[in-house]
């Protein structure tokens, strides 16, 4: 039976080669023509060679089909589309390849009822693998087209030029948007070829300002585009394409905002860049992570989304390393590009032509679980998506606008220009984030600093931001989920300045307590408690010096006991890492309580909280020399014992530098 099969898999492709060296007619002028045609140079030559044949013989199906494949090339559709009727009318030879082609041209032009209407016409199940293989994306695309979602385009004015405007990137807190900007440049009179350069706009409170393009060194004489602001807008990226000290053809390239200027563009190095080529950089809000495009190998295909990890040094300079295909379900063997990850952390937008859609490349949001693997993508819908090309969509923190570029809402001459929606909930990110505006300042001199801010989860350590304070005003910007589980009654900002929590079974595990983190070298490093997202922040930094202290704002004990809660983790992995990295540093710990009960008690309790709080510090490994601990019960408070407010400033643990 296996040796029947073979035989007549090898007869059926042996007919198959003997007809492909075929035609469908017999007119040895109209065959000349036709080959003729597959040799001109100029596609005006072809199409005329190409009638030449029909004339001859319009009964000549293959001259139609290559007819309509130069109208394609030349963007001339309706052309293709004409061509292929006309064969499909007038019921030449192998009628179904018309009709599979008219099809195909259909779905891409957004015709899906007309694309599945010629696939039903077709009887011959020769066709059939064909058939089931097109027929699902016929009917996807329609379904898709048939329940369009809430969509109400706003054109940006005044952050559109004249030219064509993409790309856009707005910082979480949706005060700052820039764009690539592809405009001629002139020499005299005569006008050069265009290039890309990035604009920048602001929001005043009702309005956007007048796009400008950055100054030199951001914009150069080469083109700089595809940019994205990191959450905080504290950073930029941007891709720099034919620059000599790239490493490859295009690079991604980096600059850190000081006060309203930015610094000379930094290439980001190896290994996020290669000898390939690298485009579309995003960096998380976490600050450790950058996703981008590369072809380079070991993808799916194609172009895929890669990631790089990162670290920020207390400069503000960006190391990487690491680099990671994203894989699948994000990448497939076609094109994936344009990735943006929202202030959440855990929602990817990114465009594709590999995943089901309405034709072209088509916009697909995939949220990243709590295994760290990624949900199927999904599409975010019709008329977002169209049967042309969609990329470049970016979003606020609050998760309810998003922003993109487009040249088919308008009739402005097929111009590129940047559009705001008010995004469905069903397509929003999983997590809607509020920003909190703070201040990073030396204690003594009440300088302005740099530093590196962090928001983290007290318990697991889990950062949910991290970038660096202004160098030239110490300003910085911090998210937080919206509705996440921290304080914020007067009750939870109570509990939060105090060192101990209320038993209650099961506590710290019923809420998430969010700590900020502010690190400089030679400085103290400085903890707080979030208590209500949005509030503004001021940091003060205490320098390493003998007698300066600092209260540890996170340490959480159990009510009227010295058991150390989860919820104090983090402060102590950080208090350890920095007596690792300052190993000439010795430390006090001082425990504190309020005036209630009797002073013989709270003196006990306050030595054992600062034990308990030495001996965790020595598991982590930091030498018992290096550690001194004491209790102060309520002999030294910093606020009233007459208020709850008071008695909870004063129970504290605090560190004095040695």
């Amino acid at each position: 039976m296996k040796k029947i099969l073979l035989i007549i898999t090898i007869l059926h492709c042996a007919f198959c080669i003997v007809h492909s060296q075929q035609y469908s007619i017999k007119s040895k002028r109209a065959i000349k023509f036709y080959q003729e045609s597959k040799g001109a140079q100029y596609p005006s030559d072809k199409i005329a060679l190409l009638n030449l044949a029909i004339d001859k013989e319009p009964l000549f199906v293959e001259a139609y089909w290559e007819l309509s494949k130069i109208y394609l090339f030349l963007d001339s559709t309706d052309a293709a589309i004409k061509a292929l009727k006309t064969a499909d009318q007038l019921q030449l030879a192998m009628p179904e390849e018309t009709k599979i082609r008219l099809s195909k041209i259909y779905y891409k032009e957004g015709e899906y009822q007309l694309a599945l209407d010629k696939l039903a016409e077709i009887n011959n199940p020769y066709y059939l693998n064909q058939i089931n293989l097109l027929k699902p994306d016929y009917e996807y695309a329609a379904s898709l087209k048939a329940n369009p979602i809430d969509f109400k385009p706003r054109n940006l004015t005044f952050v559109n030029t004249i030219h064509d405007d993409y790309f856009p990137s707005i910082t979480a807190d949706g005060l700052m948007i820039s764009t690539t900007v592809l405009a001629p440049k002139w020499m005299g009179d005569a006008p050069m070829q265009h290039q890309e350069d990035m604009y920048v706009s602001n929001w005043n409170g009702t309005k956007w300002s007048y796009s400008e393009p950055l100054p030199a060194p951001m914009n150069g004489y080469g083109n700089e585009g595809s940019q994205s602001f990191s959450a905080d807008g504290r950073y930029m990226f941007f891709v720099q394409c034919s620059n000599r000290e790239n490493i490859g053809s295009c690079d991604i390239w980096y600059s850190i905002r000081k006060g309203d200027k930015w610094s000379n563009p930094i290439n980001l190095g190896e290994p996020a860049n290669s000898r390939y080529w690298e485009s579309n950089p995003v960096m998380s809000p976490t600050g450790d992570m950058i996703y981008f495009t590369s072809n380079r190998p070991n993808g799916l295909g194609g172009k895929d989304i890669w990631c790089v990890q990162v670290y920020i040094d207390d400069y503000g300079y960006l190391k990487t390393y690491n680099p990671q295909p994203l894989g699948k379900p994000i990448n497939t063997d076609k094109d994936e590009f344009a990735p943006f990850i929202h202030a959440d952390n855990h929602t990817l937008y990114f465009s594709s032509d590999g995943h089901k859609g309405l034709g072209g490349q088509d916009i697909f949001r995939s949220v990243r679980n709590d295994d760290g693997t990624w949900s199927q993508p999904e599409n975010l819908g019709y008329p977002i998506n169209t049967h042309g090309d969609e990329s470049g969509f970016v979003i606020n923190g609050l998760g309810n606008k998003a922003y993109f570029a487009s040249d088919q809402l308008e009739n402005r001459g097929m111009k590129l220009d940047i559009y705001e929606i008010d995004l469905p909930v069903t397509i929003q990110p999983r997590t809607r984030m509020v920003y909190s505006p703070g201040r990073v300042y030396d204690i003594q001199t009440g300088k302005p600093l740099q530093a590196r801010v962090e928001i983290f989860e007290g318990e697991t350590n889990a950062k949910h931001f991290e970038s660096i304070s202004d160098a030239a005003d110490g300003s910085f910007v911090a998210f937080l989920p919206q509705n996440s589980h921290t304080n914020s009654s007067n009750e939870g900002t109570q509990r939060a300045a105090s060192a101990e929590l209320p038993k209650t079974k099961g506590y710290e595990n019923s809420q998430l307590i969010f700590a900020l983190s502010a690190q400089r070298e030679g400085y103290i490093p400085y903890t707080m408690s979030i208590t209500t997202p949005g509030d503004s922040i001021l940091v003060g930094l205490t320098r390493i010096a003998s007698g300066n202290s600092i209260t540890l704002n996170n340490l959480y004990f159990d009510y009227d006991s010295d058991e150390i809660l989860p919820t104090s983790n983090a402060e102590i992995h950080r208090l350890s890492i920095f007596l690792k990295r300052n190993k000439q540093v010795k430390i006090e710990i001082i425990g504190h309580t309020d005036n209630q009960g009797s002073k013989a008690y709270n003196l006990d309790l306050s030595h054992r909280r600062a034990n308990a709080l030495m001996n965790a510090l020595i598991k982590k490994g930091i030498a018992a020399d290096r550690l001194t601990a004491k209790g102060m019960g309520s002999e030294a408070p910093v606020a009233t014992n007459d208020t709850e407010e008071g008695r909870a400033q004063n129970r504290r643990v605090e560190i004095i530098i040695q």
